[in-house]
């Protein structure tokens, strides 16, 4: 592509998250298109893309598209510099440092889990970035996703990521995982045990929902020798944070404008 067209495909698509700050609601590719004079056959193919990526989410019923967290948290060191305090990317900041871990928020995308934040520990032995998806019913992320889904549901996930899963021998055991999904929702979280990376392990466990937005799940992940002699303690460290981020959603909750997150 010719150095404009890159110039004008960053432009729209800086455009395009702007017009989302400045409306605070949903839209449709027609809608998005009208708004912003572009052709809708470039802008169904632009929203798709930032929606793959992750950076937007497509609701299966309207069609319309409304911006992740993702987005948010591109600029959340500057929230933390500048406001501080209690922003959710200080809160992942300080379980990596205090507990020496690396950190995943993540989101279903379709049958795979897409990490939208990546904060790896010092001596990062969990090769993970911002945008990198893994098959949902192996990584730990994805697994804590799937609990939130009745049995009928995790199993037809389950089934279309072992459709897509071009190796057999990286195919999951349906029966196996659901029988995870089961304890996991008895006991409130999951592991990957070196289901993805062998050596590694993650803890996980679903985020408190947030409003207008997909379910997130969080992860800690350090080597399995790690995670077996602070299994306990990592739990609490999950808990914790989410028990923070609950009661901090119950507080904003009588201030938060109607329609908007």
């Amino acid at each position: 592509m010719p150095r404009e067209g890159f110039v004008k495909s960053a432009q729209r698509t800086l455009e395009v998250l702007e017009l989302f700050a400045g409306t605070h609601r949903a839209a449709t590719v027609a809608e998005v298109a009208r708004d912003l004079g572009y052709p809708q056959s470039s802008t169904s193919i632009l929203l798709a893309d930032l929606a793959r990526l992750g950076y937007l989410e497509q609701d299966s019923t309207s069609r319309a598209y409304r911006p992740t967290l993702r987005v948010m948290l591109l600029g959340g060191w500057m929230q933390d510099r500048l406001i501080g305090e209690s922003s959710l990317l200080r809160r992942m900041e300080t379980l990596r440092t205090r507990h020496d871990v690396t950190v995943l928020i993540g989101m279903q995308a379709g049958a795979r889990v897409r990490y939208i934040l990546t904060l790896r520990r010092p001596a990062a032995g969990l090769q993970m970035r911002a945008g990198m998806t893994r098959a949902i019913g192996r990584a730990a992320v994805g697994k804590a996703l799937l609990t939130l889904k009745t049995d009928a549901e995790a199993q037809r996930i389950l089934r279309r990521a072992n459709a897509e899963e071009a190796d057999p021998a990286r195919r999951v055991d349906i029966a196996a995982v659901m029988d995870s999904l089961r304890q996991a929702r008895a006991c409130g979280w999951v592991e990957s045990g070196g289901a993805v990376v062998p050596g590694q392990n993650v803890l996980a466990m679903p985020l408190p929902p947030l409003p207008e937005h997909p379910r997130l799940a969080i992860g800690l992940g350090t080597t399995e020798a790690e995670v077996a002699r602070r299994r306990d303690s990592l739990v609490t460290a999950l808990r914790d944070v989410c028990a923070a981020l609950q009661r901090e959603a119950a507080r904003r909750a009588p201030d938060q404008p109607e329609g908007k997150s």
